[in-house]
């Protein structure tokens, strides 16, 4: 009977123990699903990162302009500073000035360097052109530009020749738009002053920057 007595007591015992001990169990279990749900969920994301960043580099090599449309988007006017232009073509010392120009630029050999100083042989005579115009001298001024827009042609055009040949000039034809962007403006502001057949003579130059413009935006996202 004691014996009968104790089975029944050490039974209870662990039926008691059991109940307690369910909680417990189903906390543990709650946590071990709960760590196992958020490992899966952190590889998922690391994997749709990983294959977000192959397709935008896939992107990046057969059209990066829909990848990186800040490369034109960023162009602007207002980054692009205008070298100091020197002598001014009002003054007896330019004809030197202008024949040392020419020597240099002789004896460039290599396209891209070359295609440098033309620009900045553009960008001097664009800013001697604004001097001459604020001084009066709007004719003169009207030629001087003329002559700046020139070489900027010739900058763009050997630029993008090298571009079609497989050379990478990618950070001068950066420089250039800024650049046709930066003449394009000045040369506009200029034009309240200038009247009669000076005005005409800028508007043609205004016309000539903003078609280089172009071609040097649709080189870049060639």
């Amino acid at each position: 009977m004691q014996d009968l007595t104790g089975c029944v007591i050490l039974h209870s015992y662990r039926m008691g123990t059991s109940i307690q001990n369910l909680p417990e169990q189903e906390v543990f279990w709650k946590s071990v699903w709960g760590n196992l749900r958020n490992a899966v969920v952190g590889c998922s994301a690391a994997v749709l990162f990983g294959l977000a960043v192959l397709l935008m580099s896939i992107l990046s090599v057969t059209n990066p302009q829909k990848v990186f449309p800040q490369n034109i988007a960023t162009v602007s006017a207002e980054i692009y500073y205008l070298p100091y232009p020197g002598v001014l073509p009002d003054s007896p010392m330019y004809k030197f000035k202008a024949v040392r120009d020419w020597v240099q630029l002789w004896l460039i050999f290599d396209p891209v360097q070359k295609a440098h100083r033309e620009l900045l042989y553009a960008d001097k005579r664009v800013n001697a052109a604004k001097a001459l115009v604020e001084g009066g001298k709007g004719e003169l001024g009207v030629s001087t530009a003329s002559k700046g827009e020139k070489y900027l042609e010739r900058s763009v055009d050997t630029t993008v020749g090298l571009q079609k040949s497989g050379k990478d000039v990618k950070s001068l034809l950066l420089t250039l738009a800024n650049a046709t962007a930066k003449h394009g403006e000045l040369l506009q502001q200029l034009m309240s002053n200038i009247q009669g057949a000076d005005r005409q003579s800028l508007e043609a130059s205004l016309k000539l920057t903003h078609s280089l413009q172009e071609k040097v935006t649709q080189a870049l996202r060639e």
